[in-house]
């Protein structure tokens, strides 16, 4: 993604180094058992739509957790708020791995575990703009998301081998010791750093009363925020990536359309910061390519064939790259203070959006009767969503910093 002296800057960073190792690690981990739970029952109750709603249990905790639990990265220190967060999952995962725990049990504790994630993200997203210099950040953003992508590419490619071969139980040990490694990592390689907002110490009396608020009246947030919230309609080939294969008469290409996203969205970020070095240069092409990943969308209206379906997705999946530097934009006019709880509303926040546009896009494609023209509407309403969004986070900048703009 970035130059190889960037890389190497950064992975010498020694706590950006362990917690980068302990989350690609942990995500790989994340994603073998997901696959072994459901895997798991499947077997034991032989129905789809009981193993459906198991994988579907992953998607929902953080709505809850990521907003009531944010505080916590902000209230108390942030290494110890991982550690914990990393020995409690850790724990609770060694238990599912018991043989003989009941089902029901099995699915209580990852839901559990799940909803721990939230706070140990929390800490350490809001972690990141204080391990690394200020000129080394946004690389930084983008190393992580990269290698979060390539890390549940290869966790679910590895999943069903691991899981079928080795057994369920064997892949939720695995990712049991993943987050052992994670908690020894960030204890021995971060350094202990002073709550951000301890009970809320920190907060400016005649500033906003909560993270909420913040987020919906500082205009750059509120902006960022919502190109962000695009990824809704620009995911919704992905909800619809079996009808859609279906109607191609290719119905084996229903995992390529699959993967084509997180593989493009890997490679524009890679593109995107080898061309672009400049932070305030990337931050200027965050709203053109919002839009530029929606716009292959519309092209759907024409019904166009299996090459023409890849080449459309990659060209919109390359463009979702401006979610890196958005995220980065997004944490880095954050205070501190706050970090913590707006990562937890904003990922919940997100999350929701591309669960919720994927759902109404299938409700959509049953009743109009067309998969193309569901998606074609969705990247209609999202070019003009985009533009009002682009227009939004000019405005904004140009009131912040004049010279932004014209960078």
């Amino acid at each position: 993604m970035t130059s190889g002296g960037t890389v190497r800057a950064l992975v010498g960073n020694r706590e950006f180094r362990g917690m980068w190792i302990g989350s690609t690690v942990s995500t790989v981990g994340d994603q073998l058992a997901a696959v072994a739970l459901s895997l798991l029952v499947f077997e034991r109750t032989r129905s789809p739509a009981w193993t459906a709603l198991t994988w579907s249990l992953t998607l929902f905790p953080p709505l809850v957790s990521g907003p009531l639990l944010g505080w916590v990265a902000d209230r108390f220190p942030r290494r110890t708020v991982m550690v914990c967060c990393a020995w409690l999952q850790a724990a609770l995962m060694g238990l599912m791995a018991v043989p003989g725990v009941p089902l029901w049990l099995m699915i209580a504790l990852l839901v559990l575990v799940l909803m721990i994630s939230s706070p140990f993200l929390a800490a350490q997203e809001a972690s990141l703009p204080t391990v690394l210099p200020e000129k080394r950040y946004d690389d930084g953003v983008a190393l992580f998301g990269t290698s979060v992508d390539v890390a549940q590419m290869a966790g679910l490619a590895a999943a069903g081998f691991l899981v079928t071969g080795a057994g369920p139980r064997v892949a939720l040990a695995a990712n049991a010791v993943t987050f052992v490694l994670v908690a020894v990592l960030v204890q021995l390689s971060v350094r202990h750093r002073p709550a951000a907002d301890p009970l809320g110490a920190h907060r400016d009396p005649e500033g906003p009363r909560g993270a909420f608020t913040l987020l919906v009246t500082e205009p750059r947030l509120r902006s960022l925020m919502g190109m962000r919230l695009l990824a809704g309609l620009a995911m919704v080939p992905e909800g619809l990536a079996v009808p859609l294969a279906a109607d191609l008469g290719a119905i084996w290409a229903v995992g390529l359309i699959l993967a084509i996203e997180p593989a493009a969205n890997v490679l524009g970020v890679a593109l995107l910061f080898r061309l672009v070095r400049d932070p305030a240069k990337r931050e200027r092409l965050i709203g053109p390519l919002a839009i530029l990943s929606l716009a292959p969308l519309v092209m759907f209206a024409l019904d166009p064939n299996l090459t023409w379906t890849i080449a459309l997705l990659v060209i919109a999946g390359m463009a979702g790259a401006y979610h890196t530097p958005a995220r980065s934009a997004w944490m880095r006019i954050l205070p501190d203070a706050y970090r913590g709880r707006a990562y937890g509303i904003g990922r919940a926040a997100l999350r929701s959006s591309q669960g919720g546009g994927m759902a109404l896009a299938g409700v959509v494609a049953h009743s109009i009767g067309s998969v193309t023209a569901t998606i074609a509407g969705a990247g209609g309403i999202g070019l003009l969503l985009a533009t009002q969004a682009t227009v939004a986070w000019r405005r904004a900048r140009s009131r912040h910093d004049p010279e932004a703009v014209a960078i």
